[in-house]
């Protein structure tokens, strides 16, 4: 009650941006914890240096994450939109998501006097993004969580800690997980559009594991390129039944009278998920084995780290590591 809101919107500068921290302090605390979910974006970000982003690098191009993630004019009106884009599982399009090319050139001009020029002019690898040779690996700072499986929450036991990342593997709430530092990303076609689990409308599966967030594309499609992904594996729990991915309540009082994280009972976590969600819960519950694919877009490395980068046939082995 003692701030004014006000003054504090008069306050802001004229063409003022808002810092990293502003941003990072959330979004890189995205599934419960630092770096966990993406694997691309730690609080590391906030204050680091060309070896571990050449763009948001004090040292380097010390961009903002609004540089990239820009607003846009409503077409209808002319206005400013001050949504910011995201990745492309965000559902309502908002703000203009800058390209490499917008700042760089094309492929062709920015390789121009490199050892890769003659791949490009000879047009080899044309259908490669920009992120799959300059992001060889995510995670070289801070760990990210690879894999997850709630199948073994709920013990009261002492987590351990993983020696190399000096992270906890178990926690009593979620399970169990594994850290990984410097993760390779894995890659696949991708054209945009992607194949991912939305509640009461494409929870139901048939295989396993389950893909949660699958890109949409392949070699034989002309809009698809190859792009770097982080790859998330585990388990979860779905109805045995009819085979749906179930949303149990995991806490507050909003929910339903039991979440998980209070009373510890999946079957009641569940029911109140579904009460909540419209799901339906045939109260026969298991744990199925996921995978979940993540865009892979920051930690961009120095150019001299990029896969290929070297005379060929050497920088070839970055990724062909067969005569085939």
């Amino acid at each position: 009650p003692s701030v004014d809101l006000n003054v504090v919107a008069q306050s802001i500068s004229q063409g003022a941006k808002p810092t990293r921290k502003a941003c990072i302090g959330c979004h890189a605390k995205a599934g419960g914890g630092d770096n966990v979910k993406h694997g691309d974006l730690s609080t590391d970000m906030v204050s680091t240096t060309r070896e571990y982003d050449v763009h948001m690098g004090t040292d380097g191009g010390n961009l903002v994450c609004v540089d990239c993630h820009a607003a846009n004019h409503n077409p209808e009106n002319g206005e400013v939109n001050h949504g910011n884009a995201g990745m492309s599982l965000h559902s309502v399009y908002e703000g203009e998501m800058r390209q490499c090319s917008d700042c760089h050139g094309s492929q062709a001009t920015i390789h121009a006097g490199t050892d890769a020029e003659d791949l490009i002019s000879a047009g080899w690898h044309k259908r490669l993004a920009c992120q799959t040779c300059h992001i060889p690996a995510i995670a070289r700072k801070i760990s990210t969580k690879v894999e997850w499986y709630w199948s073994d929450a709920g013990q009261d036991i002492t987590p351990p800690i993983d020696p190399a990342t000096g992270r906890p593997t178990y926690d009593k709430k979620k399970g169990t997980f594994v850290w990984k530092n410097n993760v390779r990303p894995v890659l696949r076609y991708s054209n945009g559009y992607w194949d991912r689990m939305v509640i009461n409308a494409t929870d139901r599966y048939t295989d396993e594991p389950i893909q949660l967030a699958l890109p949409h594309g392949d070699y034989n499609d002309p809009n698809a390129m190859i792009y770097p992904f982080k790859k998330m594996v585990g388990n979860q729990p779905v109805d045995a039944n009819n085979k749906t991915v179930l949303v149990p309540h995991l806490f507050g009082g909003k929910g339903g009278p039991n979440p998980y994280w209070a009373k510890y009972d999946w079957d009641l976590a569940l029911k109140d998920g579904a009460a909540y969600t419209g799901q339906t819960y045939s109260g026969d519950y298991t744990f199925a084995a996921t995978e979940m694919l993540l865009s892979v877009n920051h930690e961009v490395a120095p150019k001299e780290q990029a896969l290929g980068a070297g005379p060929i046939p050497e920088a070839c082995i970055s990724c062909h590591t067969s005569d085939h």
